[in-house]
């Protein structure tokens, strides 16, 4: 099995991910980071969804999600589509903040989870992830 493309970020990116089932995750804050690091390194952004996790359960809100590669004519050179990706990438991400409460639709989407985390101590902020993926030319 190959590494995921994202594997290829930074180390100091990277560490903020959590990594299961070979797809990286990070925090919604921590996305503008995540997309301005892969189009430094000449990767596509391709988007990703909303996801609970916990230490019990990985869930997606597929409804809540970006899709940078769109409306992107694959005829383009690849440095042009790196770079609509990210920005189609930071306009999306801007727009859901504004627009979407995460907490709400983890918490409607995945009740027992939440329920079970928070009966543990745990705080709802901690499971709300964005899983995001990137790709190369190569």
């Amino acid at each position: 099995m190959t590494d995921p493309v994202e594997s290829r970020l930074p180390a100091d990116i990277l560490a903020k991910a959590d990594l299961r089932h070979s797809e990286y995750a990070w925090r919604v804050d921590n996305l503008p980071d995540v997309i301005a690091a892969a189009r430094a390194l000449g990767l596509r952004n391709i988007g990703g969804q909303l996801q609970i996790r916990t230490p019990d359960a990985i869930g997606e809100c597929d409804w809540i999600d970006i899709d940078a590669c769109q409306l992107i004519p694959p005829v383009l050179p690849w440095e042009a589509q790196v770079e609509m990706a990210a920005n189609i990438s930071l306009q999306a991400l801007a727009e859901l903040k504004a627009e979407v409460d995460f907490a709400a639709e983890i918490r409607e989407a995945f009740p027992g989870p939440v329920e079970q985390l928070l009966a543990n101590g745990g705080r709802l902020e901690d499971a709300i992830w964005f899983v995001w993926y990137v790709d190369a030319e190569d």
